[in-house]
């Protein structure tokens, strides 16, 4: 009888002390998928605020009317078709833009940031241009 009840008694603290590893595992496993939540908020704030800097600067007084002497006018003159669709947009204000995205991407080493940046040095309005190309050809 005394036998069994060491054998209980041992049985019973090896399952304790299993039980008591599992549960600080989890514990452990939650405290740090809370940290990386917490930074990936943080991160998600941080580029939200940098894209609002950006649209910021680019409705700014500073560039108003850039967009007559960047963007393509909609006047045929002498026979030629929308040709200011072909140009693209390099302008002091894209490259601004792009410098501002690329230099929060790396102090934020954000990805979303990075493709923003990306995106705008490479041809912000192509999705637009398209739409009018396509607008005009039927």
């Amino acid at each position: 009888a005394k036998a069994d009840k060491e054998g209980e008694k041992a049985q019973a603290e090896s399952d304790r002390a299993e039980d008591q590893k599992y549960l600080d595992e989890t514990e452990a496993l939650c405290t740090m998928k809370t940290e990386d939540f917490n930074s990936r908020a943080k991160l998600r704030q941080d580029e939200i605020e940098a894209i609002t800097q950006a649209i910021e600067i680019m409705s700014s007084d500073a560039v108003t009317g850039s967009g007559d002497k960047y963007l393509p006018a909609f006047v045929q003159t002498r026979g030629t078709a929308l040709a200011q669709l072909r140009s693209t947009f390099t302008g002091d204000l894209q490259s601004k833009v792009s410098a501002f995205l690329a230099e929060r991407a790396k102090r934020f080493n954000s990805r979303v940031l990075a493709q923003a940046s990306a995106h705008v040095a490479n041809d912000p309005f192509g999705k637009v241009k398209k739409m009018i190309k396509d607008l005009i050809s039927t």
